[in-house]
């Protein structure tokens, strides 16, 4: 898996934070029962923490047949075979272009002025470059497959901000 290092420390670094923030509201709720502002701010939390962990749960995966490329909502299944050019644009940005002529900017290595000294997107285009030498003669999928991405923590927190919005809005105060 290729992952930019400050989008761990970034997710580690909210969720606990944000947490903090939803377990302290749902602790101060524990003597006098539900609180409306608590829950907005558990709601508000969640959802800090659901939109975070989506962005920097972004990759780039080299399988066994296929690339994926991880952005925060779709996840794009590449075979080898189909993958046409791996680069970094002007912008630091790293595109992936299959041979149907359809680019996949990955997310995950979107261009950043610290990028431009670290480096970071240079070295995966070179690390994928890499793999895909050594696979690209693999059998795959006939197609390129997009699909929703699963971010478990992120979908979780989402469902109990809804929740806990759902319920501060009918208990209002």
């Amino acid at each position: 898996m290729l992952r930019r290092k400050s989008f761990i420390a970034l997710s580690l670094i909210f969720t606990v934070l944000f947490g903090g923030f939803v377990l302290g509201a749902w602790v101060s709720m524990a003597g006098g029962g539900p609180d409306s502002e608590a829950l907005t701010v558990m709601a508000v939390c969640l959802g800090g923490i659901a939109f975070i962990r989506r962005i920097t749960g972004s990759h780039v995966v080299l399988g066994r047949k296929v690339l994926s490329v991880v952005n925060p909502v779709f996840t794009h299944d590449v075979p080898y075979r189909y993958v046409a050019r791996v680069e970094a644009d002007t912008g630091g940005n790293l595109v992936i272009t299959t041979t149907q002529a359809v680019e996949i900017a990955a997310f995950g290595f979107a261009g950043s002025i610290i990028d431009q000294f670290i480096g970071s997107t240079d070295r995966t285009v070179a690390q994928i470059k890499a793999g895909l030498a050594e696979r690209r003669d693999l059998r795959g999928n006939d197609r390129t497959v997009r699909r929703f991405t699963r971010a478990w923590i992120a979908d979780g927190c989402t469902v109990g901000m809804l929740v806990c919005g759902a319920l501060a809005v009918t208990i209002g105060g």
